[in-house]
Protein backbone atom coordinates (compact mmCIF):
# COMPACT_ATOMS: atom_id res chain seq x y z
CA UNK A 1 0.00 0.00 0.00
CA UNK A 2 1.66 3.00 -1.17
CA UNK A 3 0.09 5.93 1.05
CA UNK A 4 0.62 3.88 4.59
CA UNK A 5 4.66 5.95 4.39
CA UNK A 6 3.78 8.78 3.06
CA UNK A 7 1.14 9.15 5.75
CA UNK A 8 3.02 8.07 8.62
CA UNK A 9 5.53 10.87 7.53
CA UNK A 10 2.66 13.67 7.42
CA UNK A 11 2.16 13.10 10.53
CA UNK A 12 5.42 13.18 12.04
CA UNK A 13 5.72 16.63 9.89
CA UNK A 14 2.14 17.61 11.24
CA UNK A 15 3.41 17.10 15.34
CA UNK A 16 6.48 19.18 13.81
CA UNK A 17 4.42 21.77 12.46
CA UNK A 18 5.26 21.61 9.21
CA UNK A 19 2.40 22.05 7.58
CA UNK A 20 3.70 22.17 4.22
CA UNK A 21 5.27 18.91 3.61
CA UNK A 22 2.42 17.56 5.96
CA UNK A 23 -0.17 18.90 2.85
CA UNK A 24 2.56 17.73 0.25
CA UNK A 25 2.80 14.05 1.78
CA UNK A 26 -0.97 13.79 2.28
CA UNK A 27 -1.78 14.87 -1.42
CA UNK A 28 0.50 12.62 -2.50
CA UNK A 29 -0.99 9.50 -0.05
CA UNK A 30 -4.71 9.92 -1.41
CA UNK A 31 -3.47 10.06 -5.15
CA UNK A 32 -1.58 6.51 -3.93
CA UNK A 33 -4.45 4.59 -2.66
CA UNK A 34 -5.54 6.50 -0.38
CA UNK A 35 -8.77 7.69 -1.37
CA UNK A 36 -10.76 5.10 0.54
CA UNK A 37 -9.28 5.98 4.09
CA UNK A 38 -10.59 8.51 6.36
CA UNK A 39 -7.75 9.01 8.35
CA UNK A 40 -5.99 10.77 5.25
CA UNK A 41 -9.09 13.09 4.80
CA UNK A 42 -8.90 13.89 8.59
CA UNK A 43 -5.66 14.46 8.76
CA UNK A 44 -5.51 17.11 6.05
CA UNK A 45 -8.86 18.36 7.92
CA UNK A 46 -6.52 18.95 10.56
CA UNK A 47 -3.81 20.91 8.60
CA UNK A 48 -6.11 22.86 7.01
CA UNK A 49 -7.63 24.03 10.25
CA UNK A 50 -3.84 24.84 11.44
CA UNK A 51 -3.49 27.02 8.27
CA UNK A 52 -7.15 28.27 8.69
CA UNK A 53 -8.37 26.98 5.22
CA UNK A 54 -11.75 26.60 7.01
CA UNK A 55 -13.57 25.96 3.98
CA UNK A 56 -11.32 22.87 2.76
CA UNK A 57 -10.99 21.70 5.85
CA UNK A 58 -14.72 21.67 6.42
CA UNK A 59 -14.86 19.48 2.60
CA UNK A 60 -12.04 17.06 3.88
CA UNK A 61 -13.91 16.05 7.47
CA UNK A 62 -17.47 15.88 5.31
CA UNK A 63 -15.27 12.65 3.52
CA UNK A 64 -14.05 11.51 6.31
CA UNK A 65 -17.34 11.18 8.01
CA UNK A 66 -18.99 9.39 4.90
CA UNK A 67 -15.84 6.97 5.39
CA UNK A 68 -15.63 6.48 8.53
CA UNK A 69 -19.64 7.44 10.05
CA UNK A 70 -19.14 5.81 13.52
CA UNK A 71 -15.86 7.75 14.43
CA UNK A 72 -16.70 10.56 17.05
CA UNK A 73 -13.19 12.32 16.16
CA UNK A 74 -14.53 13.24 12.72
CA UNK A 75 -18.05 14.90 14.33
CA UNK A 76 -15.78 16.60 16.99
CA UNK A 77 -13.20 18.00 14.24
CA UNK A 78 -16.23 19.27 11.76
CA UNK A 79 -17.79 20.86 15.37
CA UNK A 80 -14.67 22.99 15.85
CA UNK A 81 -14.58 24.18 12.26
CA UNK A 82 -18.34 25.20 12.45
CA UNK A 83 -17.74 27.07 15.74
CA UNK A 84 -14.48 28.97 13.93
CA UNK A 85 -17.20 30.40 11.08
CA UNK A 86 -19.79 30.88 13.84
CA UNK A 87 -22.07 28.31 12.80
CA UNK A 88 -23.40 27.81 16.17
CA UNK A 89 -26.28 24.77 15.38
CA UNK A 90 -23.94 22.94 13.49
CA UNK A 91 -21.51 22.98 15.61
CA UNK A 92 -23.69 22.04 18.52
CA UNK A 93 -25.26 19.58 16.15
CA UNK A 94 -21.89 17.82 15.83
CA UNK A 95 -20.88 17.91 19.27
CA UNK A 96 -23.75 15.86 20.30
CA UNK A 97 -23.26 13.06 17.63
CA UNK A 98 -19.89 12.97 18.91
CA UNK A 99 -20.72 12.47 22.52
CA UNK A 100 -23.34 9.54 21.19
CA UNK A 101 -20.70 8.55 19.40
CA UNK A 102 -18.06 8.11 21.60
CA UNK A 103 -16.88 5.42 23.94
CA UNK A 104 -19.02 5.47 28.01
CA UNK A 105 -15.31 4.86 29.68
CA UNK A 106 -13.69 7.25 27.68
CA UNK A 107 -13.59 9.81 30.17
CA UNK A 108 -10.88 12.23 29.24
CA UNK A 109 -12.37 12.78 25.89
CA UNK A 110 -15.91 12.73 26.66
CA UNK A 111 -14.52 15.70 29.24
CA UNK A 112 -13.25 17.95 26.07
CA UNK A 113 -16.06 17.48 24.28
CA UNK A 114 -18.10 18.41 27.11
CA UNK A 115 -15.79 21.63 26.97
CA UNK A 116 -16.20 21.73 23.56
CA UNK A 117 -19.77 22.20 24.01
CA UNK A 118 -19.58 25.07 26.25
CA UNK A 119 -17.34 26.78 23.75
CA UNK A 120 -20.21 26.59 21.02
CA UNK A 121 -23.26 27.93 24.17
CA UNK A 122 -20.50 30.33 25.16
CA UNK A 123 -20.13 32.09 21.60
CA UNK A 124 -24.03 31.70 20.80
CA UNK A 125 -24.38 33.97 24.01
CA UNK A 126 -21.84 36.65 22.54
CA UNK A 127 -24.39 37.30 19.82
CA UNK A 128 -25.98 39.48 22.61
CA UNK A 129 -22.77 42.23 21.63
CA UNK A 130 -23.29 44.18 18.27
CA UNK A 131 -19.94 43.77 16.90
CA UNK A 132 -20.69 39.86 17.48
CA UNK A 133 -23.13 39.76 15.18
CA UNK A 134 -22.02 41.42 12.32
CA UNK A 135 -20.97 39.04 9.32
CA UNK A 136 -17.58 38.13 8.80
CA UNK A 137 -17.18 40.01 5.83
CA UNK A 138 -18.34 43.45 7.68
CA UNK A 139 -16.34 43.34 10.60
CA UNK A 140 -12.89 42.14 8.28
CA UNK A 141 -14.03 45.56 6.10
CA UNK A 142 -14.05 47.77 9.46
CA UNK A 143 -10.49 46.51 10.11
CA UNK A 144 -9.31 47.51 6.77
CA UNK A 145 -10.15 51.22 7.36
CA UNK A 146 -8.40 50.98 10.72
CA UNK A 147 -5.49 49.51 9.25
CA UNK A 148 -5.65 51.53 6.33
CA UNK A 149 -4.63 54.51 8.73
CA UNK A 150 -2.04 52.70 11.12
CA UNK A 151 -1.08 48.97 9.51
CA UNK A 152 0.13 48.08 13.27
CA UNK A 153 -2.87 48.03 14.44
CA UNK A 154 -4.14 44.55 13.13
CA UNK A 155 -1.75 43.22 15.76
CA UNK A 156 -3.96 45.23 18.75
CA UNK A 157 -6.94 43.46 16.54
CA UNK A 158 -5.60 40.13 16.12
CA UNK A 159 -5.31 40.68 20.02
CA UNK A 160 -9.08 41.57 21.26
CA UNK A 161 -10.27 37.88 21.17
CA UNK A 162 -10.76 34.86 19.78
CA UNK A 163 -13.24 36.14 17.13
CA UNK A 164 -11.15 39.32 16.01
CA UNK A 165 -8.62 37.23 15.85
CA UNK A 166 -9.54 34.15 13.64
CA UNK A 167 -11.06 37.45 11.44
CA UNK A 168 -7.75 39.51 11.47
CA UNK A 169 -5.55 36.37 10.86
CA UNK A 170 -8.27 34.75 7.84
CA UNK A 171 -7.82 37.90 5.98
CA UNK A 172 -4.66 38.28 4.10
CA UNK A 173 -5.42 41.99 2.99
CA UNK A 174 -5.13 43.30 6.67
CA UNK A 175 -1.15 41.98 6.53
CA UNK A 176 -0.46 43.90 2.66
CA UNK A 177 1.03 46.71 4.39
CA UNK A 178 4.70 46.43 5.67
CA UNK A 179 6.85 48.87 7.43
CA UNK A 180 10.20 48.15 8.68
CA UNK A 181 12.63 49.92 10.73
CA UNK A 182 15.00 49.02 13.27
CA UNK A 183 12.27 48.03 15.97
CA UNK A 184 12.52 43.82 15.39
CA UNK A 185 12.53 43.98 11.21
CA UNK A 186 13.52 40.53 10.74
CA UNK A 187 10.39 39.29 12.90
CA UNK A 188 7.99 41.75 11.82
CA UNK A 189 9.18 40.67 8.04
CA UNK A 190 8.61 36.82 8.91
CA UNK A 191 5.13 37.54 10.26
CA UNK A 192 3.48 39.95 7.68
CA UNK A 193 4.89 37.85 4.95
CA UNK A 194 3.41 34.80 6.11
CA UNK A 195 0.17 36.30 7.30
CA UNK A 196 -0.64 38.07 3.94
CA UNK A 197 0.92 34.57 2.31
CA UNK A 198 3.35 37.12 0.71
CA UNK A 199 1.19 39.66 -1.24
CA UNK A 200 2.54 42.61 -0.03
CA UNK A 201 0.91 45.52 -2.00
CA UNK A 202 2.79 48.30 0.37
CA UNK A 203 6.51 48.18 1.37
CA UNK A 204 8.19 51.02 3.42
CA UNK A 205 11.69 50.65 4.48
CA UNK A 206 12.21 53.00 6.89
CA UNK A 207 16.13 54.82 7.01
CA UNK A 208 16.64 53.10 10.49
CA UNK A 209 17.35 50.17 8.99
CA UNK A 210 20.41 50.27 8.26
CA UNK A 211 21.12 50.23 12.66
CA UNK A 212 20.34 46.83 12.19
CA UNK A 213 23.36 44.56 11.27
CA UNK A 214 21.40 41.47 11.54
CA UNK A 215 18.82 42.48 9.02
CA UNK A 216 19.41 42.03 4.87
CA UNK A 217 17.04 42.62 1.79
CA UNK A 218 17.18 38.54 2.00
CA UNK A 219 14.74 38.68 4.17
CA UNK A 220 11.94 40.14 2.34
CA UNK A 221 12.46 36.76 0.31
CA UNK A 222 9.29 35.59 0.78
CA UNK A 223 7.42 38.77 -0.76
CA UNK A 224 5.24 37.72 -4.23
CA UNK A 225 6.95 40.77 -5.85
CA UNK A 226 4.46 41.21 -8.49
CA UNK A 227 1.56 42.38 -5.68
CA UNK A 228 3.60 45.32 -4.66
CA UNK A 229 1.89 48.73 -5.64
CA UNK A 230 3.02 51.14 -3.01
CA UNK A 231 6.78 51.58 -2.48
CA UNK A 232 8.31 54.20 -0.12
CA UNK A 233 11.75 54.28 0.32
CA UNK A 234 14.29 55.85 2.87
CA UNK A 235 18.46 55.91 2.13
CA UNK A 236 17.35 52.15 1.69
CA UNK A 237 18.12 50.57 -1.83
CA UNK A 238 15.97 47.55 -3.21
CA UNK A 239 17.39 47.72 -6.85
CA UNK A 240 20.19 44.45 -6.60
CA UNK A 241 17.58 42.82 -4.47
CA UNK A 242 14.90 42.96 -7.43
CA UNK A 243 17.24 41.81 -9.66
CA UNK A 244 18.06 38.76 -7.83
CA UNK A 245 14.41 37.97 -7.60
CA UNK A 246 14.49 38.72 -10.99
CA UNK A 247 11.22 40.86 -10.47
CA UNK A 248 12.66 44.42 -11.78
CA UNK A 249 9.46 44.63 -13.61
CA UNK A 250 8.18 45.15 -10.37
CA UNK A 251 9.15 48.76 -10.52
CA UNK A 252 7.37 49.29 -13.79
CA UNK A 253 4.09 48.12 -11.39
CA UNK A 254 4.19 50.67 -9.23
CA UNK A 255 1.23 53.17 -8.58
CA UNK A 256 2.72 54.74 -5.80
CA UNK A 257 6.20 55.97 -4.92
CA UNK A 258 7.52 57.91 -1.89
CA UNK A 259 11.52 58.71 -1.75
CA UNK A 260 12.74 60.36 1.04
CA UNK A 261 16.77 60.09 0.81
CA UNK A 262 19.25 62.54 2.70
CA UNK A 263 22.31 59.98 2.17
CA UNK A 264 21.61 58.71 -1.61
CA UNK A 265 22.95 60.63 -3.95
CA UNK A 266 20.84 59.22 -7.12
CA UNK A 267 18.45 56.88 -8.07
CA UNK A 268 18.46 57.09 -11.27
CA UNK A 269 18.64 53.56 -12.57
CA UNK A 270 16.26 52.52 -10.29
CA UNK A 271 13.37 55.61 -11.80
CA UNK A 272 14.67 54.53 -14.98
CA UNK A 273 12.32 51.39 -14.44
CA UNK A 274 9.12 53.86 -13.72
CA UNK A 275 6.23 53.68 -16.18
CA UNK A 276 3.18 55.55 -16.75
CA UNK A 277 1.31 53.32 -14.25
CA UNK A 278 2.85 55.25 -11.40
CA UNK A 279 0.13 57.95 -10.37
CA UNK A 280 1.27 59.16 -6.93
CA UNK A 281 5.04 60.35 -6.48
CA UNK A 282 6.77 62.01 -3.33
CA UNK A 283 9.89 63.20 -3.20
CA UNK A 284 12.50 64.32 -0.59
CA UNK A 285 15.91 64.62 -2.04
CA UNK A 286 17.04 64.68 -5.95
CA UNK A 287 14.83 62.90 -8.97
CA UNK A 288 15.17 62.91 -12.15
CA UNK A 289 12.10 61.42 -13.94
CA UNK A 290 8.94 62.56 -16.06
CA UNK A 291 5.80 60.80 -16.10
CA UNK A 292 3.36 62.44 -18.25
CA UNK A 293 0.05 60.59 -16.23
CA UNK A 294 0.86 61.15 -12.92
CA UNK A 295 -2.36 62.51 -10.54
CA UNK A 296 -0.06 63.75 -7.25
CA UNK A 297 3.29 65.61 -6.75
CA UNK A 298 4.77 66.28 -3.42
CA UNK A 299 7.87 67.63 -4.35
CA UNK A 300 10.23 68.77 -0.39
CA UNK A 301 14.01 69.72 -1.05
CA UNK A 302 15.66 72.52 0.09
CA UNK A 303 17.47 73.28 -3.14
CA UNK A 304 16.39 72.15 -7.07
CA UNK A 305 14.37 68.90 -7.07
CA UNK A 306 15.28 68.07 -10.13
CA UNK A 307 19.06 67.00 -11.40
CA UNK A 308 18.09 68.22 -14.97
CA UNK A 309 15.04 70.15 -16.56
CA UNK A 310 13.04 68.69 -19.81
CA UNK A 311 13.75 70.10 -22.74
CA UNK A 312 10.76 70.43 -23.73
CA UNK A 313 7.33 71.86 -22.34
CA UNK A 314 5.11 68.57 -20.02
CA UNK A 315 1.72 68.76 -19.80
CA UNK A 316 0.66 66.68 -17.32
CA UNK A 317 -2.73 66.39 -17.96
CA UNK A 318 -3.93 64.08 -14.88
CA UNK A 319 -2.34 65.77 -12.47
CA UNK A 320 -4.62 67.33 -9.58
CA UNK A 321 -2.42 67.48 -6.59
CA UNK A 322 0.87 69.33 -6.20
CA UNK A 323 2.59 70.00 -3.31
CA UNK A 324 6.23 71.75 -3.69
CA UNK A 325 8.71 73.07 -1.45
CA UNK A 326 11.74 74.11 -2.68
CA UNK A 327 14.00 77.04 -2.96
CA UNK A 328 13.87 76.67 -7.09
CA UNK A 329 10.91 77.56 -9.46
CA UNK A 330 12.63 77.07 -12.58
CA UNK A 331 10.83 73.66 -13.06
CA UNK A 332 7.66 75.67 -13.49
CA UNK A 333 8.88 77.05 -16.93
CA UNK A 334 8.55 73.50 -18.03
CA UNK A 335 5.46 72.16 -16.78
CA UNK A 336 1.65 73.13 -18.22
CA UNK A 337 -0.79 71.99 -15.17
CA UNK A 338 -4.43 72.36 -17.03
CA UNK A 339 -6.43 69.81 -14.43
CA UNK A 340 -4.75 70.83 -10.91
CA UNK A 341 -7.03 71.12 -8.24
CA UNK A 342 -4.76 71.31 -5.25
CA UNK A 343 -1.76 73.62 -5.13
CA UNK A 344 0.64 74.01 -2.43
CA UNK A 345 3.56 76.35 -2.94
CA UNK A 346 6.18 76.43 0.32
CA UNK A 347 9.69 78.26 0.85
CA UNK A 348 9.86 79.22 -2.70
CA UNK A 349 12.28 82.89 -3.13
CA UNK A 350 10.41 83.40 -6.41
CA UNK A 351 6.84 82.38 -7.03
CA UNK A 352 5.97 84.28 -10.83
CA UNK A 353 7.27 81.11 -12.28
CA UNK A 354 4.40 79.30 -10.38
CA UNK A 355 2.15 82.07 -11.48
CA UNK A 356 3.00 82.23 -14.92
CA UNK A 357 2.75 78.30 -15.91
CA UNK A 358 -0.98 78.20 -13.84
CA UNK A 359 -1.96 81.55 -16.17
CA UNK A 360 -0.39 80.09 -19.47
CA UNK A 361 -1.81 76.32 -18.22
CA UNK A 362 -5.28 77.97 -18.60
CA UNK A 363 -6.18 76.14 -15.30
CA UNK A 364 -10.00 76.48 -13.86
CA UNK A 365 -10.45 73.60 -11.90
CA UNK A 366 -8.55 74.66 -8.72
CA UNK A 367 -10.26 74.26 -5.13
CA UNK A 368 -7.29 74.63 -2.75
CA UNK A 369 -4.53 77.55 -3.05
CA UNK A 370 -1.75 77.86 -0.39
CA UNK A 371 1.35 79.87 -0.50
CA UNK A 372 3.38 80.04 2.33
CA UNK A 373 6.96 81.60 3.51
CA UNK A 374 7.50 82.53 0.28
CA UNK A 375 9.71 85.55 -0.78
CA UNK A 376 7.52 87.51 -3.53
CA UNK A 377 4.12 87.35 -4.52
CA UNK A 378 2.88 88.53 -7.64
CA UNK A 379 -0.42 90.14 -6.90
CA UNK A 380 -1.76 91.26 -9.94
CA UNK A 381 -1.29 88.10 -11.67
CA UNK A 382 -2.21 86.24 -8.67
CA UNK A 383 -5.77 87.70 -8.30
CA UNK A 384 -6.11 87.06 -12.26
CA UNK A 385 -5.74 83.54 -11.13
CA UNK A 386 -8.40 83.39 -8.34
CA UNK A 387 -10.68 85.16 -10.94
CA UNK A 388 -10.57 82.37 -13.50
CA UNK A 389 -11.08 80.07 -10.88
CA UNK A 390 -14.31 80.48 -9.28
CA UNK A 391 -14.56 77.07 -6.96
CA UNK A 392 -11.38 77.71 -4.75
CA UNK A 393 -13.25 76.60 -1.49
CA UNK A 394 -9.56 77.00 0.24
CA UNK A 395 -7.02 80.30 0.39
CA UNK A 396 -3.61 79.56 2.26
CA UNK A 397 -2.02 82.86 2.35
CA UNK A 398 0.85 83.13 5.12
CA UNK A 399 3.80 84.84 6.03
CA UNK A 400 3.05 87.82 3.72
CA UNK A 401 3.52 91.41 4.30
CA UNK A 402 4.57 95.13 2.58
CA UNK A 403 1.17 95.29 1.20
CA UNK A 404 1.33 92.10 -0.90
CA UNK A 405 -2.02 90.72 -0.19
CA UNK A 406 -4.23 94.04 0.76
CA UNK A 407 -5.23 94.18 -3.12
CA UNK A 408 -6.33 90.39 -2.75
CA UNK A 409 -8.41 90.77 0.25
CA UNK A 410 -10.01 94.15 -1.01
CA UNK A 411 -11.27 92.65 -3.67
CA UNK A 412 -12.07 89.10 -2.00
CA UNK A 413 -14.57 91.37 0.02
CA UNK A 414 -15.71 94.05 -2.78
CA UNK A 415 -18.96 93.57 -4.55
CA UNK A 416 -17.29 91.27 -7.40
CA UNK A 417 -17.05 88.10 -5.49
CA UNK A 418 -13.67 87.03 -6.06
CA UNK A 419 -13.90 83.03 -5.11
CA UNK A 420 -17.47 82.79 -4.55
CA UNK A 421 -16.94 79.21 -3.18
CA UNK A 422 -14.60 80.23 -0.57
CA UNK A 423 -15.06 78.34 2.57
CA UNK A 424 -11.85 78.70 4.32
CA UNK A 425 -9.45 81.17 5.02
CA UNK A 426 -5.77 81.33 6.58
CA UNK A 427 -3.87 84.21 6.21
CA UNK A 428 -1.58 83.61 9.68
CA UNK A 429 1.50 85.61 10.22
CA UNK A 430 0.50 88.39 7.64
CA UNK A 431 1.25 91.73 9.34
CA UNK A 432 -1.03 93.41 6.93
CA UNK A 433 -4.20 91.98 7.75
CA UNK A 434 -6.16 93.75 9.55
CA UNK A 435 -9.68 93.82 11.61
CA UNK A 436 -11.28 96.10 9.42
CA UNK A 437 -10.07 93.91 5.87
CA UNK A 438 -11.26 91.15 7.56
CA UNK A 439 -14.83 92.46 8.38
CA UNK A 440 -15.71 93.41 4.63
CA UNK A 441 -14.91 89.43 3.80
CA UNK A 442 -17.20 88.47 6.29
CA UNK A 443 -20.09 90.39 5.77
CA UNK A 444 -19.82 90.43 2.21
CA UNK A 445 -20.77 87.05 2.88
CA UNK A 446 -23.38 86.63 4.57
CA UNK A 447 -26.78 85.05 3.33
CA UNK A 448 -28.63 88.04 3.52
CA UNK A 449 -26.56 90.66 2.33
CA UNK A 450 -25.44 87.96 -0.51
CA UNK A 451 -29.40 87.82 -1.37
CA UNK A 452 -29.30 91.88 -1.78
CA UNK A 453 -26.30 91.68 -4.27
CA UNK A 454 -27.65 89.22 -6.43
CA UNK A 455 -30.68 90.88 -6.86
CA UNK A 456 -28.55 94.08 -7.86
CA UNK A 457 -26.62 92.00 -10.28
CA UNK A 458 -28.38 89.70 -12.57
CA UNK A 459 -24.96 87.80 -14.41
CA UNK A 460 -24.22 85.58 -12.14
CA UNK A 461 -25.67 82.38 -14.21
CA UNK A 462 -22.67 79.84 -14.73
CA UNK A 463 -21.36 80.44 -11.26
CA UNK A 464 -21.02 79.22 -7.82
CA UNK A 465 -23.01 80.67 -5.45
CA UNK A 466 -21.36 82.61 -2.98
CA UNK A 467 -20.54 80.60 0.41
CA UNK A 468 -20.19 81.68 4.09
CA UNK A 469 -16.76 81.86 5.52
CA UNK A 470 -16.97 78.77 7.65
CA UNK A 471 -13.12 78.94 8.99
CA UNK A 472 -10.59 81.49 9.37
CA UNK A 473 -7.44 81.46 10.65
CA UNK A 474 -5.28 84.86 11.41
CA UNK A 475 -2.81 83.82 14.04
CA UNK A 476 0.01 85.91 14.51
CA UNK A 477 -1.32 89.02 12.43
CA UNK A 478 -0.60 92.05 14.74
CA UNK A 479 -3.28 94.31 12.49
CA UNK A 480 -6.27 92.68 14.60
CA UNK A 481 -7.98 94.74 17.15
CA UNK A 482 -8.56 92.41 20.23
CA UNK A 483 -12.24 94.18 20.53
CA UNK A 484 -13.33 92.74 16.99
CA UNK A 485 -12.81 89.32 18.29
CA UNK A 486 -15.53 88.21 19.51
CA UNK A 487 -17.51 89.90 16.71
CA UNK A 488 -15.54 87.32 14.53
CA UNK A 489 -16.50 84.09 16.42
CA UNK A 490 -20.29 85.06 16.37
CA UNK A 491 -19.85 84.91 12.97
CA UNK A 492 -17.32 82.40 11.69
CA UNK A 493 -17.78 78.87 12.80
CA UNK A 494 -13.83 78.15 13.16
CA UNK A 495 -12.51 81.37 13.79
CA UNK A 496 -8.68 81.12 15.48
CA UNK A 497 -6.36 84.41 16.30
CA UNK A 498 -3.32 83.22 18.40
CA UNK A 499 -0.76 85.97 19.29
CA UNK A 500 3.35 85.39 19.30
CA UNK A 501 4.77 86.55 22.44
CA UNK A 502 8.52 86.78 21.65
CA UNK A 503 11.25 86.97 24.69
CA UNK A 504 13.75 88.82 23.52
CA UNK A 505 15.43 89.32 19.62
CA UNK A 506 15.17 86.71 16.97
Amino acid sequence: MEWQEPFKKAVAYFKRSKYGECLRLLNYALENGGRDQYAIYDSRAAVHEKTLRLREALLDVKEAIRLAPDRWQCYSRAARLFLLIRKFEEASKMVDIALQKINPSDDKNRATLVTLQSQVIESRKRLSCHVGMLPVELLSSIFQYLVEEEPVLVIKISRVCRHWRTVALGDTALWSTLVLSKKDPNRKSKCWIQRSRGRIRELCLRRTLSDKVDWSLEKLGGIQWDYIRTCQLEDIDILKQLEKAGALHVISQLETLVIRDKLMDSREEFVSYLSDNLRHLTIDGALHVWLSDLQSLVVNSPFSAFSEYPEATITLAHLTVLDYCSGSTQLFKFLRLPSLQVISIQSCVQTKNVIQCLLDSGTSQLKSITFDSCAHLPTSELIRILSSNPFVASLTLKKFGGGTITPILDMLGSSEQLCPALTHLDLSSCSEVSSHLLIRIVISRIPAVVESLLSQNKETSGRPRVEKIHSLIVDGCTGIDSDTIPWFRERVPHFSYVTRQWNGGR
